[in-house]
């Protein structure tokens, strides 16, 4: 029989605390059941001359046996100082407590930011920057104006932010003063030198200049401007310091040339038109002319004709072939012409459809006529005119004719190159990644789409403005959409457009993951399906005279993406927003999926750029300041928002912070064909697993399952894989076990490879018959990492061999209306009039702090406002993301209510009738 060992038990363990210059920190324990009780410290048992021991009873009469230690400031040789104590029962039994973690505790003196002098408007808002010195524990930050602690109100107008700026909103002359950063910890306490903050008056705008006169072709609509002029003084920071424009323009009616006989006697010429068209050589320098008219001919003696340099656009050529034609250049003018006293030039049309005059004619210089009128040569014959013209028109259709007949050669070749590609394409690789496994792009059929936005008041007068084209061929050159509009220019106009926009996309674009709409002061809505990415434009976001067009796409291919380090992972889908000419006046949104587990330890980066070569981080989330010029925003359901006015490339990158190993969402997906399982791993987003089902449907895999989420953690090990193939419920064999690095996964080089598993053809005797065992079995894979088993995944197939062959396997089309249906739900917006006074209400600020901070903050979870603060109407912005989000409206109600701001709350039951 074994003798009884009595436990100490603990009841009280040592605490972790910082320690300071000779300033000692005492730790004690406390136990009963125990006859003594020791410490050890950085490993090291501390002598027991060193231990203050003594006795207690409690209150159930146990006795307490009671040791403490006191340590200082030089006892300390490592930065991390761990201790723990130890007790022994007088029976043998032992217990050890937890450590106790001993820090030095420091400040430095300098500051890594100091706040500098700076200067605003009144009801403008600004920011004070300071970061601390480092210490340990990390200092808190407290702010003085004039040597006065300040009220730091989180829904008031000062606000400390994350980086501890000191941000003032809606300023008041009051607020000027001198402002100090302090830092503080338990080592001390550092002040920042006093920066001054004066104070302006808001004088705002001076009166409207007179427009000035309206300019553009004679009887036709042209455009006039007016300028105002801001009086407010300069700020220090160069920021702007009135709201608004200074440039005002609106549309006119240019008049028509004067008549002769209204002209005054002294008035000899009519203005000069405007320069006409640079013509020439493209990228080259060409000339422009500009004309006028003599009123009397007797006395203007000068030239009515006005010819300069300039520069021929590049795209000349590009847009002329897609308008016009293309033309040879002109020929030199002629000698004057005695008969009507002008000169001839001409040119030649290379290429159909040629609209454009071929010949032009100009009056000479009326000394010259005069000149010819006394001479006696005599006129040149009306034939030579006629035969120029005529040679050139049998030129030109003779060269038209040669064009036709070799674009007709080429595209027969073309089509025939085409077809035994196809024939080709249906042998199924084998090899073990999907690289190798390339599926060629005129293998399946493209998809894109033209949206029109669905929530603009605008009527149109076609329901055709939203187009879907499906081409079984990409080796085709890609076709040109007619878009039906409000009349036959503007479809030509966004037809050019249109053309326009396929050429600047970078090559080997995937079309099916592109969506392109119709934008206008309106705005606008459009997403590429079942990716989950959508765009969203606000009213009067762009200005623009007439319809454009506006386009997002999914960038697919790895040259086309920015270059990661083994520390980073890309988290969302890489986004190209254009064109670059649309130029944005008001934030846009642009909503997609991440994979990033958000409760981990990650440090995001918003990546952009403009010509998808030179990329640059324009976001660090968390450490964002008042330059930061978008404003990310995480959503429920692994979603994600960016506010931004420029067009361009972004993706979301993530690292895990130092010393700290941050999680990402994976999903694998299995697929069969014949014998062979073909396990895929890629982002738990809609895009990758629209991207992996189509290239596995394109190779007739069926997919045996849904998804299966799998979390990756970012530790440097492996990922393992393990495939068994079920015998009975008691019984199975492996068939293949793989091990990748996790970088390999991390770094998202994993997107496009797959593992294939050879299935056995087995043949299984039961109740004396012979059965294929093959038409149906179950399949268990699990993948794990070593380093985090409670993250493993472990799923069983069920594979009908009999069903598979006449289908693509799961519900596919189920599948992809349940993930995307959200999505794809109607947008819902607010009406103008809603927008409008809610902005009216919930922008000024107000003594309870329940305006558009409080809104912000309980409606959308904002977590730095000084991004909306600087916008002229916060709340405008507010509820554009809003929108985009595409949330509930009696969720709003509910906040308005919750904030006590029923007033605004009553403006929206109003309006949309909602009844409770």
């Amino acid at each position: 029989m074994q003798p009884f060992v009595e436990q100490p038990q603990f009841l009280l363990e040592p605490k972790s605390s910082f320690i300071f210059e000779n300033l000692p920190v005492k730790l004690e324990c406390k136990a009963i059941r125990t006859r003594q009780i020791f410490f050890n410290c950085d490993n090291k048992w501390v002598p027991e001359s060193e231990h203050v021991k003594s006795t207690e009873t409690n209150e159930k009469g146990n006795t307490v046996i009671v040791t403490a230690i006191q340590l200082k400031a030089d006892q300390i040789e490592a930065n991390i100082y761990k201790c723990f104590c130890q007790a022994w029962s007088a029976t043998g039994g032992t217990l050890k407590s937890r450590a106790a973690t001993i820090e030095l505790a420091y400040l430095d003196k300098i500051f890594e930011w100091e706040p500098l002098k700076t200067d605003s408007i009144i009801n403008k808002s600004v920011e004070l920057r300071c970061r601390p010195p480092s210490g340990n524990p990390y200092p808190k930050v407290t702010w003085l104006k004039d040597n006065q602690p300040v009220e730091i109100n989180r829904n008031g107008r000062l606000i400390l932010s994350n980086e501890n700026s000191l941000l003032i909103a809606q300023i008041k002359k009051s607020d000027a003063g001198n402002y100090t950063c302090v830092a503080s910890n338990i080592a001390g306490s550092y002040s920042s030198e006093p920066a001054e903050l004066i104070v302006h008056d808001d004088r705002g705008w001076s009166e409207w200049q007179a427009f000035s006169e309206c300019k553009g072709i004679p009887c036709s609509i042209g455009r006039q401007r007016r300028l105002r002029t801001c009086l407010n003084p300069p700020t220090i920071t160069n920021k702007p310091s009135c709201d608004g424009d200074q440039i005002q323009e609106r549309e006119c009616s240019v008049p028509c040339q004067k008549n002769l006989s209204s002209q005054p006697p002294d008035d000899d010429f009519s203005e000069w038109s405007s320069w006409s068209n640079c013509i020439g050589v493209p990228c080259q320098i060409g000339t422009q002319q500009r004309m006028r008219s003599c009123f009397r001919q007797s006395v203007c003696n000068d030239k009515q004709i006005q010819e300069q340099d300039c520069f021929v656009s590049c795209q000349n050529k590009t847009q002329s072939s897609l308008s016009n034609g293309i033309y040879s250049n002109w020929t030199h003018w002629s000698a004057c012409r005695s008969i009507d006293c002008t000169s001839v030039r001409t040119r030649h049309c290379l290429e159909e459809p040629c609209r454009d005059y071929l010949m032009e004619t100009r009056p000479c210089d009326e000394n010259m006529c005069s000149s010819m009128k006394n001479t006696s040569t005599p006129p040149v014959p009306t034939s030579a005119f006629n035969m120029i013209m005529y040679s050139s028109a049998g030129f030109g259709g003779l060269i038209f004719l040669l064009l036709a007949f070799l674009f007709a050669v080429i595209c027969c070749r073309r089509r025939r190159r085409t077809i035994r590609k196809k024939g080709i394409s249906n042998s199924i690789p084998t090899n073990t990644t999907c690289s190798n496994c390339h599926i060629e792009k005129n293998e399946y059929p493209f998809y894109y789409s033209i949206q029109q936005d669905t929530t603009s008041t605008r009527s149109c007068a076609s329901q055709n403005n939203s187009i879907s084209l499906t081409n079984a061929d990409l080796g085709v050159e890609k076709e040109k959409l007619i878009f039906l509009n409000d009349s036959p220019l503007k479809s030509s106009n966004l037809n050019l457009i249109y053309e326009k926009i396929l050429q600047s996309l970078p090559e080997n674009i995937d079309l099916r993951y592109f969506a392109v709409s119709i934008i206008n002061n309106s705005g606008c809505h459009l997403e590429i399906p079942r990716t989950g990415i959508s765009l969203t434009i606000p009213e009067d976001a762009v200005l623009l005279d007439e319809d454009h067009l506006i386009f997002i796409a999914l960038l697919t291919i790895e040259n086309h993406m920015p270059i990661l380090n083994n520390n980073q992972t890309r988290l969302s889908p890489v986004i190209l927003i254009g064109p670059s000419d649309i130029t944005l006046v008001k934030p846009a949104v642009l909503s997609f999926e991440h994979t990033a587990v958000l409760d981990s330890s990650w440090k995001f980066n918003l990546i952009f750029s403009d010509d998808i070569i030179n990329w640059k981080s324009i976001l660090t989330y968390g450490q964002e300041n008042i330059s930061t010029p978008v404003y990310l925003q995480f959503n429920n359901e692994q979603k994600a928002s960016i506010l931004f006015e420029t067009m361009g490339a972004y993706v979301l990158i993530g690292e895990s912070i130092k010393d700290h190993h941050a999680s990402k969402y994976l999903h694998m997906a299995c697929f069969h064909n014949q014998l062979t399982l073909r396990v895929r791993f890629f982002d738990r987003t809609l895009d990758a697993f629209e991207r992996c089902l189509n290239e596995e449907l394109a190779m007739k895999n069926a997919l045996c399952d849904q998804p299966k989420e799998f979390i990756l953690h970012d530790y440097q090990d492996q990922v393992c894989i393990n495939v068994d193939l079920e015998l009975s419920t008691l019984s199975r064999i492996n068939i293949g076990y793989k091990e990748v690095s996790s970088i390999s996964f991390w770094t998202n080089r994993i997107d496009r490879s797959c593992f294939i598993f050879v299935i056995p053809d087995l043949q299984m005797n039961s109740d004396d018959r012979i059965k294929n065992f093959m038409d149906q079995f179950a399949i268990h894979v699990d993948a794990y990492q070593p380093a985090m088993l409670e993250s493993a995944l472990h799923t069983r197939l069920f594979i009908n061999t009999l069903h598979l062959q006449h289908s693509s396997g799961w519900n596919t089309i189920s599948l992809r209306h349940r993930q995307t249906s959200k999505s794809s739900e109607k947008m819902n917006r607010l009406p103008k009039v809603i927008r409008q006074k809610l902005c009216q209400m919930l922008d000024p600020p107000t003594s309870l702090g329940n305006d558009w901070r409080m809104f912000a903050s309980n409606l959308i979870g904002i977590n730095y406002l000084q991004y909306f603060a600087t916008k002229a109407s916060p709340t405008e912005h507010l509820l554009t993301l809003w929108d985009a989000r595409q949330e509930s409206l009696v969720h709003m109600i509910n906040v308005l209510n919750q904030i006590g701001r029923s007033d605004a709350a009553c403006i929206i039951i109003t309006h949309m009738n909602i009844t409770h």
